[in-house]
Order: structure tokens, then C-alpha cells, then sequence
């Protein structure tokens, strides 16, 4: 359509009094032709609509018709049961959640529910979370809390028949601080140990048993003997730091251990002899003992326990053990033979390379394919890790490395990964904070260790993971993987700093060759500066809370750990000195036990199955 003022249209210009008159009327025939294409467009519409009415009416005719026919609705009962079961998680027990199998299926259809319900094997496998006390406003809390979830897995386990069941229970850690009690609560108040006394009557079906628990309830559990726990196969038990200033000794559960079918035992926490353990030796598979990491215990798991131990299990097949050494007197020159055992991870307190390498010696591992190894203390001398080298060389059937690099020193570590036998697939670095002296302590990953991973030392490299790498530069790992992508599959990087380099760009040839990067960096917050900085109505800076927030959960992360390896609070109040490069700031905080205990987590509502 042509204008007389098309060169107007679109610009600040002003029309005069006579323009004004001459685009009325210009107007005119442009609004009736509008008018008349917005009444076909209304009984356009109108036709449209009662035609999509009607092909939806269609559709869902023979939609319901077609449902019919589904193959699914022909299958045979057995078969949905083990597409159910394949639907529940693979590496941990089934939670009490709406949003995974299997109360997910029974939420899908009633046939579906009906079916869920009739398969005791869904129900088989339940991970249980014990509510933690709030310290709120409302002392009714946490008793609802725990009268929910003790109904749920209640009902989760009638619903499980008679099958062998495979149970995991995370305890609280505040059983030792009694709860403002309302009058109406005196008497209804759950027991301390309420989900493990639900689980007590069970043990004629416990197959597969992971607990963690405070050692005071080691007293339930030692009522149990080998009869009542006839089917199990798996037993592992964490010990949650006691009360503080307690002096109690608490037995471990000898009925439990000495079961008749045990073959897989994991001991986390508590000082115990490990061989008065009443195991049966003889049949164990996998063994993992890792008492509290600190000097001056009854029982310290030296290198002649260890040794003794690893001698009573001729079958044993992977093995996770605590040594504290190196040993002050003469091992036996006495060989271990351990014909099945293929994986071994070693946490070494002292100087980690001897202790490790004095261990290793005294085996014979013919079929040794992943070792692992962790420690605390100090390399007394550049040949201390000599024999340790030597007895990984000899490995020949070795694939898997996984080593923490402050437990090597930077020259030794080189020498190290020189040393290993050309076997070695799978290589594992992690390069933990140090938490009290980061500055004090040289990093000994940094671009030269590349040097000692080129296809010489290491022909058959597939996996590559660094984790917590601070001084690894960008263009070295570049460098690295386009020299080693005929070989290399799987790269896993995780930099403790920000991203200097994007090298994923230049990745391109590795990645369409089908190999896999992951290369993920750290975010430092940038401080903040606000010009409303002194007013009443100055807005909160959000640096700050986020990296008071950080800090909470790297103290949190902290004092777990502490609880995971079975230490005990020696006093009502710890001193904690934490400097957090990542956070900008160092933080010294005398923390009551009280506190940290009453610190929670809001739980997540609980499943009405």
C-alpha cells in the first residue's frame, strides 16, 4: 500500500493542521478493509475451533482405542516385576522419596501400585535417615518427624515379605542432648534408638546391613548371636563420636560378626583389637578397618596386625586397612600369600611411603590390579618409598592407581609414577587442602608431573583424574592430552583456582575421536563495594552471607569427616583454626559441641506410601 507520507512514517515529524485533515481522510477505506478482514478472521476462527474440537474428540477416541493394544498391558507379570526391579537404584539402597522407584511406580497407575505392592523384592532394599532434633520453637517437631518416618519404614518393610533384606541406617548425632519435652510428650517420645529397634526383630532376614550408629547403641545390637543373623552376608558398622568425657567402653556385637554366612565385614571407627575380632576368617572376601587415625591408642593397627590379619584370610579379595607405623621392631621375614587379593587401599599414618612399602613387601599379590593409598605424616628421607616402588614394579597385572600427591614429596613423586609397571591404565591424583598450613606446604603437582606421564612411563593410559589440582596449568593439560589422544579415553580435572585458558576449544580432535573431557574450575567470588556504604538503608552486601554460607559447609564437611573416622570429642568445647583460601578469609572459632550438634538440616517431608 502506497502513502503519501511513506517518507514520514516512522520519524519525530509534527503534521500540520491540513496534513492532519488530509490522513483522516487517507484513512478511511485502510479502516473499513481492516474491519472487514477481522470478521473473516472471527469465522475463520470460529470454523477452526469447531474442527480442532472435533479432531480432539477423534483423537482421543482412538487414542483409548489404541491404549488397547499396547504390548505393555500383554506383558506377563514376572516381566513388569523385573523391569520394576531394574528401575531401583544400582550402588545404594532405595530412599524414602516420591521421586525415584520404587513409591514412584506405585504412583504411576492403579495396576501399576497393585503390582508394586505385590513385589516383595521392591521393598526389599531401604536406606533410613534418622530425623535430626530441631531446636525450634516448636518441641513437637521432631517427634512428629520421627513417628512419620518410623510408620514409613514400618510399612516399607511389611511390605517386603519374607525377602533377604539389604538395610542402611544413618543415625543422628544428638542422642547424648535431651529435647525441651512438652507434658503431652513425656510418654510418647520415641526411644533413642527407635529405627534400630525396628530393624532388631528383622535379623533373620539382614543380608547386606550398613550402620551408622553412636557406640552406646552397640548395646542392642549385642543381644543378637550368629543364629539370629543366619542369612547375612555384608556387615558394615560406623561409629558415630561418643558423648563427650565419656569413658564407657562399648563391646562390639560378637554374635553379629561371627554370623555364619559373613564375607564382607567394614569396621569404620572406635578402638577395638581387630584380632579379637570373633570373625571367621577364613571366609572373608572383603575387609575394611579403619579405626581413628591418632597416636598413643590401646589397640593401634600396626604393620604386624595388619600383616596377622591379611594372614587369616586366604580368600580375601579387596581390602581397606589403616596402618599406623612404620614398625619400631623386626617384621618376620615370612611372605603372606594372598592368592585372590586384587584390590588393596592403605591409609598409612606416619610416613606413608615406608609404612606402605614395608606392607607390600611381605605380601605376595599375584593378582593385585588397583591399589590405593592415602596418609598422614612426613617422607623422612628420599629412599623411604623405594621399596614401595619396587613392589608396585613387580605388579604385573596392576591397572588402577589412586594416591593422594602431600603424601609424596615433588621429586619422589616423579620418581614414582616413573617407576610403576607399564600396565597402568587407570591413574587417580588427588591433591587434598591442607587444612591448617596451606601456605607451609609445597604442592608437588604442578606442569612437570606430565613429564613423567608420557606414553614411555605410562603405554596403555585410559583414565586420567586429577582432583583439587592448584598448580596444574591449562596449557600443560592442552598439551598433555593432544600428545597422549591415541591412547587416552577419559580426562577428569577438577582445578581448586579459577579458569586462566579455555582449552576446550583446542579439545575438538580429542573429543570427536571419542574420547571424554571433563574439566571443571572453582568461581572466586569478587569482593563487593556499595555506595550506600554507611547508610541506614544501605541493601546487605551479598558477598559477605555467601561466603559466610561457604564457610558453614566447609565446617560442616569438616567436622563429618572427623565423625566418619571414629574420633572422639576429647572436650565440650573444640578450637578450630580454619584458613579457606577459596572463601578469602581465615576464621578462629572456639565451637561448643552443643552447637555443632544442634546445627541441622530442615529433613525432607516423608513419603505416605
Amino acid at each position: 500500500m502506497s502513502s503519501p507520507f511513506a517518507s514520514r512514517l516512522g520519524t519525530n515529524y509534527c503534521p500540520r493542521d491540513d496534513e492532519l485533515v488530509q490522513i483522516k481522510g487517507f484513512l478511511v477505506e485502510p479502516c473499513m478493509r481492516l474491519m472487514r478482514l477481522e470478521d473473516e478472521i472471527v469465522a475463520l476462527q470460529k470454523t477452526m475451533d469447531k474442527l480442532t474440537e472435533e479432531r480432539d474428540t477423534v483423537a482421543a477416541f482412538v487414542e483409548a482405542h489404541k491404549a488397547l493394544t499396547s504390548p505393555l498391558r500383554r506383558l506377563p507379570l514376572d516381566i513388569i516385576e523385573e523391569l520394576f526391579m531394574a528401575c531401583l537404584p544400582t550402588n545404594r539402597n532405595c530412599v524414602m522419596s516420591a521421586t525415584e522407584a520404587p513409591v514412584l511406580l506405585g504412583r504411576v497407575c492403579s495396576s501399576w501400585r497393585t503390582i508394586s505392592l505385590s513385589s516383595p523384592r521392591l521393598w526389599s532394599r531401604l536406606h533410613i535417615v534418622e530425623p535430626t532434633r530441631p531446636y525450634s520453637a516448636n518441641p513437637n517437631l521432631y517427634e512428629i518427624k520421627v513417628a512419620q518416618r518410623l510408620e514409613v519404614a514400618k510399612t516399607w518393610l511389611q511390605r517386603s515379605g519374607t525377602c533377604p533384606l539389604s538395610i542402611s541406617l544413618e543415625s543422628n548425632l544428638d542422642h547424648g542432648i535431651s529435647p525441651p519435652l512438652t507434658p503431652t510428650s513425656l510418654h510418647s517420645f520415641p526411644g533413642p534408638y527407635s529405627f534400630l529397634n525396628v530393624l532388631i526383630p528383622l535379623a533373620s532376614r539382614w543380608q547386606n546391613i550398613r550402620l551408622t550408629i553412636p557406640p552406646p547403641a552397640l548395646e542392642t545390637l549385642s543381644a543378637l548371636t550368629e543364629r539370629d543373623v543366619p542369612l547375612l552376608k555384608y556387615f558394615k558398622l560406623v561409629q558415630r563420636p561418643d558423648q563427650p568425657n565419656s569413658d564407657t567402653k562399648w563391646a562390639l556385637p560378637s554374635g553379629i560378626l561371627c554370623s555364619p554366612n559373613l564375607s564382607r565385614i567394614s569396621l569404620l571407627g572406635g578402638n577395638t583389637n581387630p584380632l579379637r575380632l570373633p570373625l571367621r576368617w577364613n571366609q572373608l572376601t572383603a575387609l575394611s578397618l579403619m579405626g581413628p587415625a591418632a597416636w598413643g591408642l590401646v589397640h593401634a593397627q600396626t604393620c604386624h596386625v595388619v600383616l596377622d590379619i591379611l594372614s587369616r584370610c586366604p580368600k580375601i579379595e579387596t581390602c581397606k586397612l589403616l596402618v599406623q607405623g612404620p614398625p619400631e621392631g623386626d617384621l618376620p621375614h615370612s611372605i603372606v600369600e594372598c592368592p585372590c587379593l586384587h584390590t588393596v587401599e592403605l591409609m598409612c599414618v606416619g610416613n606413608p611411603l615406608l609404612t606402605a612399602g614395608i606392607v607390600l613387601t611381605r605380601l605376595s599379590l599375584p593378582e593385585l590390579r588397583d591399589f590405593k593409598l592415602s596418609g598422614l605424616g612426613e617422607l623422612v628421607s628420599v629412599f623411604a618409598g623405594e621399596s614401595l616402588v619396587s613392589s608396585l614394579a613387580a605388579s604385573a597385572r596392576l591397572e588402577r592407581i589412586s594416591i593422594h600427591s602431600n603424601t609424596f614429596s615433588k621429586p619422589f613423586l616423579h620418581d614414582f609414577l616413573r617407576g610403576l609397571p607399564p600396565t597402568i591404565r587407570y591413574l587417580h591424583i588427588t591433591e587434598p587442602v591442607h587444612m591448617w598450613r596451606p601456605s607451609m606446604v609445597e604442592a608437588p603437582l604442578d606442569d612437570e608431573v606430565f613429564g613423567a606421564l608420557n606414553a614411555s612411563y605410562f603405554p596403555a593410559l585410559e583414565e586420567l583424574a586429577i582432583h583439587s589440582c592448584r598448580m596444574v596449568s591449562d596449557e600443560a593439560l592442552l598439551q598433555f592430552i593432544l600428545s597422549r589422544a591415541t591412547t587416552l579415553k577419559l580426562v577428569d580435572i577438577k582445578f581448586d583456582r579459577e579458569r586462566e585458558v579455555d582449552i576446550y576449544p583446542h579439545l575438538e580432535p580429542f573429543l570427536e575421536a571419542g574420547g571424554k573431557a571433563s574439566i571443571t574450575y572453582i568461581t572466586l567470588i569478587p569482593p563487593q563495594f556499595s555506595p550506600w556504604m554507611g547508610l541506614p538503608d544501605a541493601p546487605p552486601l551479598l558477598c559477605y552471607h555467601t561466603k559466610l554460607q561457604a564457610f558453614i559447609e566447609v565446617l560442616l564437611n569438616f567436622l563429618h569427616t572427623i565423625c566418619v573416622q571414629g574420633n572422639r570429642w576429647d572436650a565440650t568445647t573444640i578450637c578450630i583454626e580454619l584458613q579457606v583460601r577459596n572463601l578469602g578469609f581465615s576464621l578462629r572459632s572456639n565451637v561448643a559441641r552443643e552447637i555443632i550438634l544442634r546445627t541441622t538440616v530442615k529433613p525432607a517431608e516423608p513419603v505416605l506410601l
